[in-house]
């Protein structure tokens, strides 16, 4: 995906409804976390933790006082970006004997200080891509590409910190990871979301 300029074409009443989704996310307290990954055929556990994020490959789904909301990646926009829906994350996965699973967390970790505590803020980081030219090149379509506006992260803001969700891939062996993918990051770090590439100070104080 490239960064584009503001002023290119976008689907406006698609990211509306979106925003006014990540809106609602305010006020609502976290009581529960729990991650899920693809179905793990090794007789060794799935690894998530990396310290100040975590690998929940398939999303995650939060327990709230005002029910659950999952975190996952789709590609409602274009490409891969993150997705929220106010209901369990199983109505989203194939379920079965090799499908996804749950994997962590085991302990709060990072979590521990966002237990609890509402959500105060709720941001989220759209990236504008070429999706290319257009299917005709008619009077109708014009010639010039089209430019899509994607949700690549979201923002949770809490009293005890902030934490983020990024629809990217990580890359083994290298370690690299290649944002807009169809895998889910939760960061805890403001340096490692600088590090994807994230440097506005809106979204990463």
């Amino acid at each position: 995906m490239t960064r584009m300029e503001p002023g290119a074409v976008e689907r406006t009443g698609q990211r509306d409804g979106f925003d006014r989704k990540i809106s609602g996310l305010r006020g609502r307290r976290v009581t529960g976390v729990q991650y899920w990954d693809v179905h793990n055929y090794s007789s060794e556990p799935s690894p998530w933790d990396y310290g100040n994020w975590h690998h929940a490959v398939m999303g995650l789904e939060l327990a709230t006082d005002s029910g659950p909301v999952t975190v996952t990646w789709t590609s409602t926009f274009h490409d891969y970006g993150v997705e929220v829906f106010l209901e369990p994350i199983a109505r989203h996965l194939l379920l079965g004997e090799d499908g996804p699973q749950p994997v962590g967390p085991d302990a709060l970790g990072p979590w521990e200080p966002l237990m609890g505590s509402p959500i105060m803020d709720a941001m989220t980081w759209w990236e504008r891509c070429d999706s290319g030219p257009p299917v005709r090149g008619d009077a109708t379509m014009g010639t010039a590409p089209w430019f899509i506006d994607v949700p690549t992260a979201l923002r949770l803001d809490f009293a005890g910190g902030s934490v983020w969700f990024v629809a990217a891939i990580l890359l083994l062996p290298s370690g690299t990871v290649s944002v807009s993918g169809d895998e889910i990051m939760v960061v805890f770090s403001a340096a490692r979301m600088r590090s994807l590439g994230f440097h506005d100070p809106s979204f990463v104080a």
